[in-house]
């Protein structure tokens, strides 16, 4: 089989990693001998890993035009246009390429690309069946999208979109705060304050909002005591929320115990390490300029799935879309 001088050029600079230059030789190859698909797709992948959508795309709905590509080929080429319009933010069109995939890798793009688009009981479905297909644990995104069919339908489904969502993911902070919310609505002040206490044993404070909600709950409820009692609880079976931490020292430090409040800050250190945190709390029992002036521009929230940070907290990571992967750091 016989390539033209320029296809090899272009697969050479390739794999030199130099893909302007491949780019160039690859076209060159494409014109030379329209017949020849090699050249078409190689440019293609090409300008997908410049950032050339377009062009792209162009190259690859130019070989699904041609008679010559057998099924199986235009099935691949299909996926890969997928991707294409994926990476290029077009979803819709993405979701519409990909829905005859029978590719593990084209499927997960496929529920990823409807639910960029609104499309979550699809999405979610498509979760589902590549989870049966693999074997993989997709429980937190079929979890996610009933979550915001919970969002997004606030009537008709709400009741069975919750139920479905809390079943994938039974350890959500938003959705168990939803719950302990819903419980308050409907005048079940007890069950909220259940909710609460199992809500913290499960470890998912994430501010420090979060505990003055509960303390609001629980005063309302006449347990002035409880929530202290649970962190403290929580925290000698060897929690390490830092926000376990930061309401009791809080709470020693509103009755003028100082030392009380000392010594948890130096527990916390000991057993977990120094957080931001924990160093933002240590403020409120002897100010230090300096700690202070590095404190206000600090993260303190790290994304599990990606590493970056962030300062405050938000249930999706705003670098990866991750849904309550942020952690405290």
């Amino acid at each position: 089989m016989k390539y033209s001088t320029d296809f090899l050029k272009g697969l050479s600079a390739l794999t030199e990693g130099n893909y302007e230059k491949a780019a160039s030789f690859l076209k060159n190859a494409a014109m030379d001998n329209k017949e020849r698909i090699e050249a078409y797709y190689t440019a293609g992948l090409v300008f997908k890993k410049l950032g050339q959508y377009d062009k792209a795309a162009y190259v690859i709905e130019t070989i699904l035009r041609s008679d010559d590509v057998d099924s199986h080929t235009k099935r691949t080429l299909n996926v890969e246009l997928g991707k294409i319009m994926f990476a290029a933010g077009n979803f819709k069109q993405a979701a519409k390429q990909l829905e005859m995939t029978s590719d593990p890798d084209g499927i997960m793009l496929k529920a990823k690309a409807l639910r960029e688009t609104g499309q979550f009981d699809e999405a979610a479905n498509t979760y589902k069946s590549l989870a049966r297909m693999t074997g993989m644990n997709l429980d937190n995104e079929i979890g996610y999208c009933y979550y915001r069919c919970v969002v997004t339908d606030k009537q008709e489904g709400y009741t069975k979109c919750f139920a479905q969502a809390l079943k994938y993911i039974p350890k959500s902070r938003v959705l168990r705060m939803a719950l302990i919310d819903q419980h308050l609505l409907e005048g079940r002040g007890a069950k909220a304050v259940e909710e609460i206490e199992s809500f913290i044993q499960d470890g998912l404070t994430a501010t420090h909002h979060d505990m003055m909600k509960f303390q609001t709950i629980f005063f309302d409820e006449g347990k002035f005591e409880w929530l202290v009692r649970h962190c403290l609880k929580r925290i000698n079976a060897g929690s390490d929320n830092p926000f376990n931490y930061t309401y009791v020292i809080s709470r020693y430090l509103s009755t003028g115990n100082k030392d009380k409040a000392e010594a948890f800050i130096d527990r916390y250190v000991k057993n977990f390490g120094p957080t931001n945190i924990i160093a933002r709390a240590s403020l409120s029992i002897e100010h230090n300029a300096m700690l202070a002036l590095v404190l206000e521009h600090a993260d303190f929230y790290k994304c599990t799935a990606c590493g970056s940070t962030a300062k405050d907290y938000s249930d999706t990571c705003k670098a990866c879309h991750s849904f309550e992967t942020l952690k405290p750091m």
